[in-house]
């Protein structure tokens, strides 16, 4: 009892140390990041388990070799990052995107401007840092669980161990193929939090531009999502 009440007090002490901009910034980690562990870990199991069906359904049992490169491809370069992309873009996006056009119309940013702090290191800076770092790490997450899903499935209806699954998954692993599903997720999370800031600072002066600006954010987010992944997939086939 008395380790958790020094904890707790050292939390506080830290809490009030802490510069502000900090704490705007481990607080979009810890919603975006935090909060949405749960949805990406069970989403990622999902997804795992229906590729792999998926793949059974159409090419048969196979051999864990054609199964693990199949899934390793779909999974680390495309659904991994772009999955994650769109449940932080419909989870995230949309609660910056409501933030700011309410604190823009409650004159909230103008006040924060009339005592000398400027809003973009104090409200957009944080964002766009904590939602970029939150898409990198939530991407890594879902690939697991996809992967894991993915093994698990593949095994039981192959009737292979799981550990051999495993080294034939391995065996197709290539760090190209990871560092291209690290830059997807940076830029993902970075072109959602862009956007969906400035919709946010976009409002007027009616409360009835909050939710239109909220769902052209989702639209436009999901569009340049798609964009980006085309892009990469085009300039990493030429090189």
């Amino acid at each position: 009892m008395r380790i958790i009440k020094y904890m707790t007090e050292a939390l506080h002490k830290a809490k009030k140390k802490m510069s502000p901009i900090i704490e705007v910034l481990l607080r979009q980690i810890y919603f975006t990041g935090v909060e949405a562990f749960p949805i990406i870990i069970f989403s990622g199991l999902l997804i795992g388990l229906i590729i792999v069906l998926q793949i059974m359904s159409i090419t048969g049992t196979g051999s864990s070799s054609i199964i693990g490169k199949i899934l390793l491809v779909i999974v680390l370069k495309e659904i991994g990052p772009l999955f994650t992309g769109l449940i932080i873009l419909t989870r995230s996006g949309s609660a910056i995107v409501t933030e700011l056009a309410t604190m823009k119309l409650g004159r909230e940013i103008y006040y924060i401007e009339a005592m000398g702090i400027k809003p973009e290191v104090y409200l957009l800076k944080p964002r766009l840092y904590g939602v970029t770092f939150s898409a990198l790490v939530l991407c890594v997450y879902f690939q697991l669980a996809a992967l894991f899903g993915g093994v698990f499935i593949a095994s039981f209806l192959m009737g292979v161990s799981f550990s051999e699954n495993m080294n034939a998954l391995f065996d197709q692993f290539y760090l190209k193929d990871v560092a291209i599903a690290f830059l997807k997720s940076l830029l993902f999370g970075f072109a959602i939090c862009l956007i969906c800031i400035w919709h946010g600072i976009s409002v007027k002066k009616s409360p009835t531009e909050i939710p239109q600006r909220t769902t052209k954010a989702l639209t436009g987010g999901i569009f340049f999502l798609f964009l980006i992944d085309v892009i990469i997939d085009f300039i990493t086939k030429m090189i």
